[in-house]
This record gives C-alpha cells, structure tokens and sequence, in this order.
C-alpha cells in the first residue's frame, strides 16, 4: 500500500469519527427536546390535577417553579450541545476537504501510473512491430 493510500485510508477513518461524533451529538440534541416535551407535558398534566384537589392547588407553584427551572437547565443544555453540533459539523466539513484533497490526489496518482502502463505496453508492441516489419523486409530483398 503506497503512502498516498495510507494518508486516504487514515482520512477517511477521522471522517467516519467526525460523521459518528456528530450524530451522537445530534441524537443526544434529540433526546434533550423530547426532555422538555415530556417535562411540558408532565406539567399539563399535573395542572389539570391541581385544578381538581385544593391541596394540589397549594403545592402546584412550588412544583412548577422547579419543572420551569428544570426546563431552563434543559433549555441550556440544548443551546450548548446546538454550539457543539455547528463546531462538529465545521469539523466534519474539513475532514471531508481533507479526504477528498487525498483522493483526488490518489486518483491523478493512479491516472498517471495506468498512463505509464499504457505508454509502455505501445511502445513494446511499436517494438514488436518494427521488427516483424524489419524481417519481412529482408525477407523480401
């Protein structure tokens, strides 16, 4: 395995460990939302449940304030994993420049190296050719 091989295997291995760390980024972006989603509907719920027992009622602002709270906290979280997600797909844009950078270079490589192949196999059955021509000719006279 040539060197220029070697450079575009180890480039698109960080590639495949950029595109991995962003989904894991994304999917952890997706369960944080389904978080406040539930936590919106837990807090729904126990609304309704507060308008229904007057000791609920009582306890329902203090248990609010720590839902809105925990939300803020989730809210946070979000915004900050949203920072890491734009940085990881920066990351995942310049790891793709850098293995397409690798191939383009192992494509000219192969390109050049199939050219040379070709130029000899001509020049040897150019070869063959001319003497086949030169026997023929002196066959002839």
């Amino acid at each position: 395995m040539t060197a220029l091989a070697n450079l575009l295997r180890l480039s698109r291995w960080h590639l495949d460990e950029k595109r991995q760390k962003l989904a894991d980024l994304e999917r952890l972006q997706a369960r944080l939302q389904a978080d406040i989603a539930r936590l919106d509907e837990t807090l729904d719920a126990e609304r309704q449940a507060a308008e229904q027992s007057d000791a609920a009622r009582r306890a329902f602002p203090a248990y609010a304030e720590a839902e809105r709270s925990r939300r803020q906290r989730l809210s946070e979280s979000i915004a900050e994993v949203e920072r890491q997600i734009e940085d990881s797909r920066e990351e995942v844009r310049e790891a793709f420049r850098e293995a397409k950078k690798y191939e383009l270079a192992k494509t000219n490589q192969d390109t050049r190296a199939r050219q040379k192949r070709e130029r000899a196999e001509s020049a040897a059955m150019d070869e063959v050719g001319l003497q086949l021509h030169r026997r023929k000719r002196s066959g002839e006279g």
